[in-house]
């Protein structure tokens, strides 16, 4: 499901706009990498995983460890999506009050 947000430009000023803006595109860069993290830290986790576990080439903790330090680039990704969104919201709050955001929900077909 999709969320639409529209509201007038020329009813706010457009140093609130380019906020706005900026703050939506830092969240779908945010969301870009994270998933760009997901996949590519995972494929080297279970290369880690197979060699290290696998084949022995590495101890049992460095294997485990390895893996687990593979998961933190896409976790702070995510933290930074989380963050991106809730300062996104905030200042399309700061609209809300003078009615300026209509916002709606499309389904994806």
């Amino acid at each position: 499901m999709y969320g639409i947000t529209s509201f007038h430009s020329s009813a706010t000023t457009p140093r609130l706009i380019n906020k706005v803006m900026a703050d939506y595109l830092a969240l779908e860069s945010a969301r870009i990498y994270r998933r760009l993290f997901v996949t590519r830290f995972s494929l080297l986790a279970s290369v880690v995983g197979i060699a290290g576990l696998g084949l022995h080439w590495l101890s049992p903790f460095a294997a485990w460890s390895s893996v687990g330090l593979c998961a933190i680039p896409p976790s702070w990704a995510w933290i930074a999506e989380l963050r991106y969104g809730r300062r996104l919201a905030r200042r399309l709050q700061e609209l809300s009050p003078r009615g300026l955001v209509v916002t709606s929900s499309v389904r994806k077909s």
